[in-house]
């Protein structure tokens, strides 16, 4: 039987596909190992290899080693062939990263807040960000490939879901085609929380293997995001992992949600409370706030201390109904909440141990709150290898 050109044609894309899959994950690879471990024939892979090396993927590095006759010349992954950017608007103004196509940060940048800016007042605030990033990271517009948002709220299906007032406020703009067309490039707008949780899974895993972990991240709100079997668990509608809805008491018709009792807002709440200084407080820089927070647990505040000994006891409540639903081999806990994780944890960990009957694997993230922005590098980069041939 004659194969059809779209045979040949499918053939090779899968082929070269499952090249440079060997390659950026063995870093250095010779023709002979990739024809070995595919189970490609060696004219096939030299023929794809090649192609590869043509585009500009692929590049030789010299001999490797080799136990008798001539050395084979290694082939790698180029990572300078596109960039990715990433941006993390979950803390309130716009922060983003250009990387290359390893994932790693070549620069982080940080620019403007995002109050009181909405629909394409705040498309254009995103846009103007990126421009400077990509300038400041010295690279061309047409080399990205794909810019990945991280943005707070339920995302789904081009849908935007605000939880509360303030969040962000897209009205009825939609942010991913909007600026993939100003941009001229592929634009990913995904919830910040399963964002951060992408990048909490790969540095857990590039240490042990875990197929199943929850991320909770205290910060300005609350959330959570859910790994099951080694993927983003997302929900029918993208509402999986929302802790912030879960009710924590239920008092006639009122009820009380967990992001009222632990985040830095709430937290903010009950010190003002304290002080009479509510006005000064919500308005305060959560990193200034949390620095006096930590100022007066070290000096002995018993009232601060036992708002916080108050807020370890809800933290430790959710998670062990987050454990019995899920069932994780891992939780682990992020966010800007975590700055206090010295006095929280150890507190946590004991009412975990004094009220639920099974062991938790708890851990505090040590990217504070940086994972959003990493994950967006992890997402993106993911996206641009499975798109780059075609």
């Amino acid at each position: 039987m004659i194969k059809r050109r779209g045979d040949q044609q499918f053939v090779k894309v899968h082929n070269q596909n499952l090249i440079l899959e060997e390659i950026i994950d063995n870093e250095r690879v010779s023709r002979a190992e990739l024809s070995k471990k595919l189970n490609i024939s060696a004219p096939s892979i030299s023929s794809n290899v090649d192609s590869l090396l043509k585009s500009g993927l692929l590049q030789e590095t010299g001999p490797g080693s080799s136990v008798s006759g001539r050395k084979p010349i290694m082939l790698e992954f180029n990572v300078d062939y596109g960039y990715i950017i990433g941006v993390d608007l979950s803390k309130g103004q716009i922060v983003s990263a250009v990387s290359d196509l390893s994932g790693e940060p070549k620069i982080i940048l940080e620019g403007t807040k995002t109050k009181n800016n909405v629909g394409y007042e705040l498309i254009d605030l995103i846009e103007e960000h990126i421009r400077k990033s990509i300038k400041k990271a010295g690279i061309e517009l047409a080399a990205v490939l794909v810019v990945t948002i991280a943005s707070p709220g339920i995302i789904s299906n081009q849908r935007h879901i605000r939880l509360d007032p303030d969040q962000l406020n897209w009205l009825d703009a939609d942010p991913e085609q909007i600026l993939a067309e100003r941009l001229q490039t592929k634009v990913l707008l995904e919830n910040d929380i399963n964002v951060a949780t992408v990048s909490e899974y790969g540095r857990l895993n590039s240490h042990e293997t875990c197929d199943n972990m929850v991320f909770i991240s205290i910060g300005r709100g609350l959330g959570s995001g859910l790994i099951i079997e080694g993927e983003i668990f997302k929900g029918s509608f993208g509402g999986a992992g929302e802790v912030a809805l879960m009710s924590s008491t239920l008092s006639g018709n009122q009820t009380s949600y967990y992001e009222n009792q632990i985040s830095i807002h709430a937290l903010k709440k009950k010190v003002a409370q304290l002080t009479g200084q509510e006005a000064l407080l919500i308005e305060e820089d959560n990193d200034v706030f949390l620095q006096r927070v930590q100022d007066e647990l070290m000096k002995g505040n018993q009232e601060v201390i036992n708002l916080l000994v108050a807020s370890a006891k809800q933290v430790a409540l959710m998670i062990c109904n987050v454990a019995a639903l899920i069932n994780p081999q891992m939780i682990v806990i992020g966010g800007e909440m975590m700055a206090l994780s010295t006095f929280l944890f150890p507190e946590v960990k004991k009412e975990i141990y004094r009220i639920y009957p099974f062991p938790i694997e708890l851990k505090v993230s040590d990217q504070h709150s940086n994972a959003a922005i990493h994950g967006s590098l992890m997402i993106g980069k993911e996206y641009a290898v499975k798109h780059l041939i075609t």
